[in-house]
């Protein structure tokens, strides 16, 4: 079985403008982190395959084409392999339904992306101090 690799990320969302925003404030907190993008759930499923250490945390959104969030988390949690990922939606869904739906799926946590690079970079620094980033 592979070992946690400590700070690789992998950052599962599709938009480029929120890929860009969230490496940067990450590369910000956390110098020393790698940021692996992947655009959907499929993407991540296979990089989890082929990866030859596990990342030290997966931030997934929910809404994504081909397959999204919920359903990435539940193909991920189904497989004990995994089981020690962190893996937390970060998503524009402030919707309490998906978020209970993803605790149920056994997401770490589940956090509403903010509105500005500033309240990003206070969520980043958050995440960074529950995961040692």
């Amino acid at each position: 079985m592979s070992q946690i690799k400590a700070k690789h990320i992998f950052l599962v969302d599709d938009d480029e403008d929120d890929q860009f925003l969230v490496k940067q404030v990450i590369k910000q907190h956390s110098p020393e982190s790698t940021v692996e993008v992947l655009d959907d759930g499929e993407k991540l499923i296979q990089a989890l395959k082929h990866a030859s250490s596990l990342p030290s945390l997966v931030l997934l959104d929910l809404n994504m084409p081909r397959m999204n969030g919920l359903e990435a988390l539940r193909h991920v949690r189904a497989n004990q392999s995994y089981d020690e990922i962190p893996i937390v939606i970060l998503t524009t869904s402030d919707n309490e339904h998906d978020r209970q739906q993803a605790l149920r799926l056994q997401a770490t946590d589940y956090l509403v992306k903010p509105g500005s690079a500033e309240q990003m970079s206070q969520l980043v620094s958050v995440i960074k101090q529950q995961w040692f980033l």
